[in-house]
């Protein structure tokens, strides 16, 4: 920058944009606790796991590698669960009308 300050119009944006998102719960979180969590690509290991130990189960036909499996895919699912519901949320709260500005 050379100097010069932010117009009126310029400031009231940036104050607009603060505000938006000092309003986002998960940045706040993320943003103080300095680290980002990836819930999401776990879940995604999670599946890959389930789905190997699914392939591998039906073609040596073991009980303990479906229960693997069984294991697997709970983990998948409790894993995927709060970033799906987290994700709709944050879907729904933007379905609503916008403010103009």
């Amino acid at each position: 920058m050379d100097g010069t300050g932010l117009s009126d119009r310029e400031q009231r944006a940036l104050s607009a944009i603060e505000a938006e998102l000092r309003g986002d719960r998960a940045l706040d979180r993320m943003l103080r606790s300095g680290r980002r969590r990836r819930p999401a690509a776990w879940a995604g290991v999670w599946a890959a796991v389930t789905a190997a130990l699914f392939v591998a189960a039906s073609v040596t036909v073991s009980e303990a590698l479906l229960w693997g499996c069984a294991a697997a895919w709970v983990l998948t699912v409790v894993t995927a669960l709060p970033p799906a519901v987290e994700r709709a949320r944050h879907r729904r709260g933007r379905a609503g009308p916008r403010a103009e500005a």
